[in-house]
């Protein structure tokens, strides 16, 4: 864990140093950075007009929702699940949504949904929403802690977006979009997913600050809510059931 004792921000390298802590000992704001590819597919689907992404943390689940209406969408180490309706990628899913109507989606990911699953409330932070969940923290005014899912391939894309967003927020720093764009499509992740045929969503993931949508999971519903700040930007949020 990076964290600096006059700074009310912090940075906690992955999820198991937030559930060691215990979910009620958390008091400040969490902001979960997992930018190849969860958060980044969430981002997606609630800003392009998806009402519910929920997190499971086991396929069996997932076929239970869809019984429900949900689609289903997710990827181990990368690949789609069979019998998933689509993996776990931002442009699979804007070409899904252009040919569907879809409401609601049941989200499982290797690295980041078990995780959305055990905690109470998050932000979902990505390269696509960097300074939206910047303006969302200025509101708050409360202390955060950004959390870097990373994987087995490494954390340099979503340390690079959890830095940038630590050092804008604690010391005035201008967001370099151009090394955030580095960080992601060069690194050994992105590396990875094209060589198993998903170099496009590297290349999407990469566009900064393309979305101002705020994802919020929470216990007990889904809401839109308006922040005072200019220009105005509605937060769309997400919803987890156990």
């Amino acid at each position: 864990m990076i964290h600096l004792a006059d700074s009310k921000f912090k940075i906690t390298i992955g999820g198991d140093n937030i559930l060691r802590r215990g979910v009620t000992e958390i008091e400040e704001i969490l902001v979960v950075i997992d930018v190849l590819r969860a958060s980044s597919t969430i981002v997606t689907a609630l800003a392009n007009g998806i009402k519910e992404v929920i997190p499971v943390n086991r396929e069996e689940t997932a076929f239970g929702l869809r019984k429900e209406g949900y689609i289903l969408a997710g990827e181990h180490n990368g690949v789609k699940l069979p019998d998933f309706d689509l993996g776990n990628s931002p442009v699979e899913l804007l070409r899904y949504i252009e040919q569907s109507n879809i409401e609601k989606i049941a989200l499982k990911t290797t690295n980041s949904t078990e995780l959305l699953t055990k905690i109470e409330s998050a932000l979902i932070c990505s390269s696509l929403n960097l300074t939206a969940i910047k303006h969302r923290l200025e509101d708050k005014g409360k202390s955060a802690n950004l959390l870097v899912v990373g994987s087995k391939h490494g954390i340099t894309e979503d340390l690079a977006v959890a830095m940038a967003l630590y050092s804008s927020l604690n010391d005035g720093l201008e967001i370099n979009k151009a090394y955030l764009k580095e960080c992601i499509s060069r690194c050994n992740t992105a590396k990875y997913l094209g060589k198993i045929g998903y170099k496009k969503d590297v290349e999407f993931v990469s566009q900064i600050d393309k979305y101002d949508a705020v994802p919020v999971l929470r216990e007990g519903g889904m809401c839109l809510a308006e922040v005072k700040k200019k220009p105005p930007t509605r937060f769309h949020e997400i919803n987890t059931r156990r």
